[in-house]
């Protein structure tokens, strides 16, 4: 799979969300110092982004997810406030609500943000000194530059992208990122999920879904998944459609995959070989192919 340019035309796992107010929610906060920068090494679990983060004190890995409204601390025990809290597959549970006095990236310190707060044993499991799930009310705070081959994020307060990049515009009426893709000439919302593995996603039952089937080649497939309320074993059909656009981008050779799911999404799958650029000021997303 590969995108190009095109010509103008005439977005693992978990998602989380919560009933807190949105914009509340997001906008708790600031950034220490106000202008800022820092530069960091990730690692990667099924291509998605694991993050060294400080909290508490100590350094702690992050699961970078864009899906996710709200950041979720992995805790023993929960806390605070009870909220619910939606996943990918439609599943809810409860979470606890705390304010994370002090959370590091480097020098850039996100001061009194929100966060829900869970028991996550499998994901401690899988994930060697697991902190939680990076969601937007950190992501929404600053830039991020995110080189997937090389596997290093710069984030700051300040522009890090250059005219090389295409842009990935998002619908400025919602809180997540959610574009407009497009497949055989027919737009569809799409949410960027850099919290799921999946390359192109679609729920079950959906028109969209319905139409793939119908014309391309699947086949069925078992496999693990872990979302909000823990593991499952699902049946999804997976297939190979020849063409979806983004804006003025166009992906070949493109790995659906078809399952019980909350909402079209285009995951880390789709970018692992790119450099995307999380321009929060103007509210999309940019990308280039790695060199």
């Amino acid at each position: 799979m590969k995108f190009t340019r095109i010509n103008p035309i005439l977005l693992f796992l978990l998602l989380i969300t919560t009933g807190c107010g949105s914009s509340s929610v997001l906008n708790q906060g600031k950034v220490s110092p106000s202008n800022f920068y820092a530069k960091t090494k990730f690692s990667t679990n099924k291509s998605l982004i694991l993050l060294p983060c400080e909290i508490d004190g100590q350094t702690r890995v992050f699961l970078f997810d864009t899906g996710a409204t709200v950041t979720t601390v992995q805790r023993d025990s929960m806390f605070g406030k009870i909220v619910s809290v939606r996943g990918a597959s439609n599943r809810t549970v409860e979470n606890g609500t705390e304010t994370i006095k002090s959370f590091k990236i480097g020098e850039v310190d996100f001061v009194n943000t929100f966060a829900t707060n869970e028991k996550l044993p499998e994901l401690k499991t899988k994930i060697p000194n697991f902190g939680g799930i990076l969601g937007r009310s950190i992501i929404n705070k600053a830039n991020w530059l995110i080189d997937s081959p090389n596997k290093t994020i710069e984030i700051s307060n300040r522009d890090l992208s250059d005219d090389s990049f295409m842009d990935i515009l998002l619908d400025k009426s919602r809180d997540a990122p959610y574009t407009a893709i497009e497949i055989n000439g027919k737009q569809y919302g799409a949410i960027v999920d850099l919290g799921s593995s999946s390359v192109f996603n679609v729920p079950e039952g959906t028109e969209l879904a319905t139409w793939l089937l119908q014309r391309y080649n699947f086949k069925a497939e078992n496999r693990e998944r872990y979302t909000v309320g823990g593991s499952e074993m699902i049946t999804e059909q997976i297939g190979i459609i020849p063409l979806l656009r983004i804006g003025d981008m166009e992906f070949k050779a493109v790995r659906v995959n078809i399952n019980q799911s909350s909402q079209i999404r285009v995951g880390m799958g789709l970018f692992k070989h790119s450099i995307i650029y999380i321009d929060n000021e103007n509210r999309r997303y940019r990308l280039k192919p790695a060199d």
